[in-house]
């Protein structure tokens, strides 16, 4: 073997950008206006085959297979990476399908963006999740340099450990159809200004003023996630070929879960549980200054009508505490108001467009 393919000196390149249809893939000038990133480990898009054969067919006068042919494409992974304002707002973009970018200081600090996300509305918006195109490496040849067709983000989750930096994942998949070949003059290594737990604040309590609880929670234990529960069995339809050639959403899910520090003194958090009380959840993480400021990259979660599926009682140390959990059931929609939303402030422009 002349030369080992080193991880290290391979490269992941998104975009921004949807593609304007499923099957139609970004170009590489649009790829080359994106971002190169550094995952916590690899993504390298490795395509999922599914095949027919005649072994089971009679009368064949012995028991093997005399035929195998190709009839379904598909690319499936997870990325996995520190979080930073850019790639977080990506993810919720692409994992829940709605966004709005505004500049909230346009002649002080031009350069500061503020963008809100929340869950597509299919009877509005249609049923159809925005998809990206991506690049990325496997060695240093051609044919393992590839573009992935009409990603989506399938589920993403935010993980908040007790110290650095917060953590992003994300599900991904793809039609499977896949272009090889070299990106010439991909981007240079995005630097993300990293969003660290230690400058965080946590509000939980009365819709419309929640309380700040940040001292009440146990590092560590903050976690949320969401997905649009993709419709797999439509994904194809006859006629389509190999490849996936839609990615309809069906109902989504949201999930959180934090662990809170039981008060000697107080029992309101268990006598709202079990009075089933409406509540606000909404916690936020913020970075450094963008420009002349006062707008600093940030990261906020907020449900505006939340009861949890379960508190039961735990230990942390030595330490009683309330193990909060949320289901997709706990997540209400109260007339026209929001259910969700994830704002973020970053110095990118748009999501999707």
């Amino acid at each position: 073997m002349a030369i080992p393919a080193r991880i290290q000196e391979r490269m992941l390149v998104v975009s921004h950008l949807k593609q304007s249809a499923y099957g139609t893939i970004l170009t590489d000038v649009n790829l080359q206006g994106g971002k190169r990133l550094a995952p916590n480990a690899p993504v390298f898009g490795d395509p999922e085959l599914s095949f027919f054969t005649d072994r089971d067919r009679t009368m064949k006068g012995h028991d093997f297979a005399t035929l195998r042919d190709v009839l379904e494409h598909e690319v499936a992974g997870q990325m996995a990476i520190q979080g930073g304002s850019f790639i977080a707002a990506l993810i919720a973009t692409f994992g829940m399908g709605k966004v709005t970018s505004v500049q909230p200081n346009a002649g002080g600090n031009p350069t500061a963006w503020r963008h809100t996300i929340k869950p597509l509305d299919p009877a509005v918006d249609g049923k159809d999740l925005p998809v990206t195109t991506i690049y990325t490496e496997a060695a240093n040849v051609a044919g393992l340099k590839r573009r992935l067709h009409s990603i989506a983000v399938r589920s993403f989750g935010f993980e908040f450990p007790a110290t650095g930096a917060m953590n992003l994942t994300a599900d991904l998949v793809g039609s499977g159809q896949i272009t090889t070949g070299a990106l010439a003059t991909p981007p240079t290594l995005l630097d993300d200004p990293r969003l660290f737990c230690q400058n965080m604040t946590f509000d939980y309590g009365a819709q419309g003023a929640p309380s700040n609880i940040i001292t009440e929670l146990v590092r560590g234990s903050l976690r949320f996630g969401f997905t649009w529960n993709l419709d797999d069995e439509n994904a194809r339809h006859p006629g389509s070929g190999k490849f996936r050639s839609r990615a309809w959403v069906m109902k989504p899910d949201a999930t959180l879960e934090f662990q809170r520090l039981v008060d000697d003194a107080v029992a309101t958090p268990q006598t709202e549980y079990e009075a089933g009380t409406i509540l606000e959840v909404k916690f936020k993480i913020t970075g450094v200054q963008i420009g002349a400021g006062p707008e600093v990259h940030d990261l906020e979660v907020r449900g505006l009508a939340v009861a949890p599926r379960a508190i039961p009682k735990g230990q942390a140390g030595d330490k009683t505490v309330y193990q909060y959990s949320f289901g997709p059931d706990d997540w209400l929609k109260q007339g026209a108001a929001d259910v969700l939303t994830v704002i973020v402030t970053n110095t990118q422009a748009s999501y999707l467009v």
